[in-house]
């Protein structure tokens, strides 16, 4: 079976892949959605200026696609309809975790260009896919957050064991999410197993106000 993986770049669209690679599917593209709005609910934007590496970083071909900045999900099935005719594609995969928003648009998307949708993701316990994360071997930073607790030493690093308890930590005292699905940060994958290469990037934080900063990438390279 060929699967079009949907890949923002973040943890979970790395873990919806190596997921879809390990259960032993055709993955002969990826589908990047470049959003138009920053602030998009339904594609992930932080980080997206290196897209072009994903390619190189995954191994595997890469669509890279603007999206407009109204009907984001129409436009998305007319260019599932146009992959599925290009590689023959029987599915496409997201990472959707928690966010029904995210996953009714792209199973609806993916119905109407005739595709199977898959979400290897959902509803999986936020501590333990973190914990997975970790374990199997995924590098990934915090390239933003929004949301109380965390610092501007937290973004733009590798997140380690300490890191990660120390996110843990924020859940427990804040009640938000341990795999930041509230919306609480956001996330660029540097390496995974599967992955023939890795990320290498050099930047600066900006802080944006109390509870929110980001890292402005100034160099990206394939390792």
């Amino acid at each position: 079976m060929k699967v079009c993986c949907l890949f923002s770049g973040g943890k979970d669209s790395a873990y919806a892949l190596h997921r879809m690679l390990l259960s032993g599917f055709e993955v002969p593209v990826l589908l990047t959605i470049r959003p138009s709005d920053r602030h998009s609910t339904l594609y992930h934007s932080p980080g997206i200026e290196i897209s072009h590496l994903y390619e190189g970083l995954t191994g595997i071909k890469t669509e890279i696609v603007d999206a407009p900045i109204k009907g984001e999900a129409e436009h998305l099935t007319g260019i599932l309809k146009d992959l599925k005719a290009k590689y023959d594609l029987d599915a496409v995969c997201s990472g959707a975790l928690l966010s029904d928003h995210q996953r009714m648009n792209f199973t609806h998307s993916a119905t109407d260009a005739g595709l199977i949708s898959y979400t290897p993701l959902w509803r999986k316990d936020g501590t333990r896919y973190m914990n997975e994360l970790h374990e199997q071997g995924f590098s990934y930073m915090l390239i933003s957050y929004s949301s109380a607790g965390f610092v501007p030493s937290d973004i733009g690093i590798p997140v380690d064991e300490k890191l990660l308890s120390r996110f843990f930590e924020l859940s427990m005292k804040w009640g938000s999410h341990p795999a930041f699905e509230g919306g609480e940060a956001e996330t660029l994958i540097l390496s995974a197993p599967l992955f023939p290469k890795g990320l290498k990037v050099k930047g600066s934080v900006k802080v944006e106000g109390e509870h929110n900063a980001s890292f402005l990438i100034e160099e990206a390279e394939l390792i």
